[in-house]
């Protein structure tokens, strides 16, 4: 699912991490077609290149040939300093940076990058690879503007392959305003690029800024608020970081992120991206020992994804009425809506209240209506922190449809493929049926929408085959466990007869009469024989049961949560039982007791841990504390 979200998220970037690999390797192959054809001549200075011989290259380059240090040599376009970058020599790239000219470092491959896109694409030894691009944009520092036919920036590039270290240097040294708007999509991207890969700080600085990033829209047609709508609650917002990870972490400390927040009175400077000589000396200290311990980064503070919602509302502040309706706000507070984004919807109706009020689809379904038709418990749960709440819970859609109608609709699969088993899926709708059936007004439980259904009408209609699945899953379980119930009560009720040592002959009485482990072993076997009869006559029970719509909510989990807990039970006392036994026939035995004791408990110890799960789950699913919450506080 995490895969899935992702992808819905990021659709305003495209990845241009393998169109680039494959410039790379498309530029050595044509370099190999070109050393055969109509560059021959430059064979000698391939072959030092590919071998990071510093010698031989400036032997050809400075005394041979002084006029091919800019020379293209490839059918790609590639110079030489291309050449050493894509091999990876990195003190040889330095050199050919010291020997070639301004002009000569911004020359670009017939793909459009620069050297200093593909220094951005290495992998290793990040130290040495930033220190390569801080020569070449120390001596032309218009090399972070110029973006290759993909239309991306240096900084840009290299935050798409995850080199935030590099990014930060880069963003430091780039001209604020290629990331204005109207210079096109590169402040955006590296926006979105910014959450998704934790550098807060830059985000809240470009937002700052500018704060008409938040509503322009990217490559793919969606701006950063629908970005952030589009990200279900728990990708928003990561709860439960430990204090010393918050505090560690050089990039992610709570004061800079709030102070950064527009509005905020004190201001960071821009130049701290690069140099980070924000930091106090208790903390850099501290990093210095952990890297020496071999703790290099703390783990960024997935909690601080907060803070880049709060302020991307704060800087609609800034914006006027066109460029507010222009960014599409109530329509990403409706994907909010129907993907589970209860922040984004809060923060939204706070800046601007009468967005609660005339925010509704083409379907005149307003955000509760969305959140019950797509099963977003997060969302419904707001409604309880309205002062009008039964403004919107009389309210109806364009098709006469009340919020009860909704919860008749057929669910998303994505929430079925979340829930295990039929049995607990139907129930999850009987308790969305009820629960919306217990906000609305009584006499709404009965209205007709323009189809003449009530709502009851509707669900009935639209889970008729769920509920088929559900009675066929529940018969199949409690088939399958009647079997195994049975076959516990066998033997349990054998074993009381032909119990361990025998019996004396003259007065009957078993021989191990008076043993501790015997009676342990009289008392777990007689548990394991009642239970496992419990069990079998409850899942006989669920075989027999009618399986009405209002059976799955209680009556058949119930049912099903008595069954799996005996005969887990049974299996328990069962092995108990036959420890004991054994440890009374063979007690001088142990190199034979334990082994076989062991053996014989791992085929009912697996049986349980696979059927454990499904019991804990049904438990909770029916007694406990649910997805709904009525406890929430007043807001906006």
């Amino acid at each position: 699912m995490d895969n899935q979200q992702h992808s819905d998220c990021d659709k305003d970037i495209p990845n241009p991490s393998h169109s680039h690999a494959r410039k790379i390797s498309d530029g050595i192959t044509s370099s190999n077609q070109g050393l055969t054809s109509f560059i021959r001549e430059y064979r000698p200075l391939h072959e030092a290149l590919r071998k990071g011989d510093l010698a031989e290259t400036e032997k050809y380059l400075i005394k041979d040939h002084p006029g091919s240090l800019c020379a293209k040599i490839t059918s790609n376009h590639e110079t030489a300093l291309h050449i050493a970058i894509m091999f990876g020599h990195l003190d040889l790239a330095k050199r050919l940076v010291e020997l070639m000219s301004e002009e000569d470092l911004a020359l670009k491959s017939r793909n459009g990058t620069t050297a200093l896109h593909l220094v951005t694409l290495l992998i290793e030894n990040e130290d040495e690879i930033i220190d390569v691009a801080k020569c070449m944009v120390e001596k032309n520092k218009r090399l972070v503007t110029l973006s290759d036919t993909n239309d991306w920036l240096p900084v840009t590039l290299a935050l798409d392959l995850g080199h935030t270290e590099m990014a930060r240097y880069l963003y430091s040294q780039t001209p604020f305003e290629f990331f204005q708007p109207r210079l096109g999509k590169h402040g955006v991207v590296l926006l979105v690029q910014c959450y998704y890969t934790n550098l807060f700080d830059i985000a809240l600085d470009l937002i700052d800024r500018c704060p008409k990033l938040v509503v322009t829209d990217g490559r793919r047609g969606l701006n950063f608020l629908e970005m952030l709508a589009n990200m279900p609650s728990e990708l928003l917002l990561r709860k439960n970081v430990p204090f010393w990870k918050r505090w560690l972490n050089p990039r992610s400390q709570l004061q800079v992120l709030v102070e950064k927040i527009p509005g905020s009175a004190q201001k960071t400077k821009r130049d701290d991206f690069g140099t980070n000589a924000s930091s106090g000396l208790l903390h850099q200290s501290v990093r210095r020992i952990l890297h020496l311990i071999g703790i290099k980064k703390a783990k960024a503070v997935e909690n601080d994804k907060q803070f880049p919602l709060q302020a991307a509302f704060s800087a609609i502040y800034k914006l006027n009425e066109r460029e507010i309706t222009a960014g599409r706000i109530r329509e990403a507070i409706l994907k909010a809506a129907k993907r589970g984004n209860p922040e984004f919807i809060v923060e939204a109706i706070r800046i601007h209240y009468p967005f609660l009020w005339n925010t509704n689809d083409e379907n005149g379904r307003n955000i509760f209506f969305l959140a019950v038709e797509f099963r977003q418990a997060a969302v419904l749960n707001l409604i309880h922190g309205l002062a009008m709440k039964h403004v919107f819970a009389n309210m109806r859609d364009k098709g006469a449809n009340c919020l009860l109608h909704m919860a008749g609709l057929p669910p998303p699969s994505s929430h079925l493929n979340r829930i295990s088993g039929a049995l607990l899926q139907m129930q999850r709708e009987m308790q969305w049926f009820k629960e919306v059936e217990s906000i609305i007004p009584h006499m709404k439980k009965e209205y007709l929408n323009r189809e003449n259904k009530t709502p009851r009408d509707l669900f009935t209609e639209n889970h008729r085959e769920l509920l088929k699945q559900g009675e066929k899953w529940t018969k199949a379980n409690a088939g399958s466990c009647s079997v195994v119930a049975a076959l516990v009560a066998t033997i349990t009720f054998a074993a009381a007869f032909t119990v361990p040592g025998g019996n004396d002959q003259i007065k009957g009485y078993p021989i191990f009469l008076h043993k501790s482990l015997f009676v342990l072993f009289m008392i777990s076997n007689a548990t394991s024989l009642f239970s496992s009869t419990t069990s079998l006559l409850i899942f006989l029970a669920l075989l027999n049961s009618r399986y009405a719509e209002d059976d799955f909510l209680k009556s058949l989990p119930s049912k099903m949560i008595i069954g799996l807990s005996t005969m887990l039970f049974s299996l328990a006392n069962m092995m108990l039982a036959f420890c004991a036994a054994l440890f009374l026939t063979l007690k001088s035995q142990a190199w034979i007791v334990i082994p076989v004791t062991f053996l014989g408990c791992v085929p009912v110890i697996f049986y349980i841990w696979l059927q454990f799960p499904l019991l804990i789950e049904i438990i909770m699913s029916t007694y406990g504390p649910g997805i709904f919450n009525r406890n929430v506080k007043r807001w906006p």
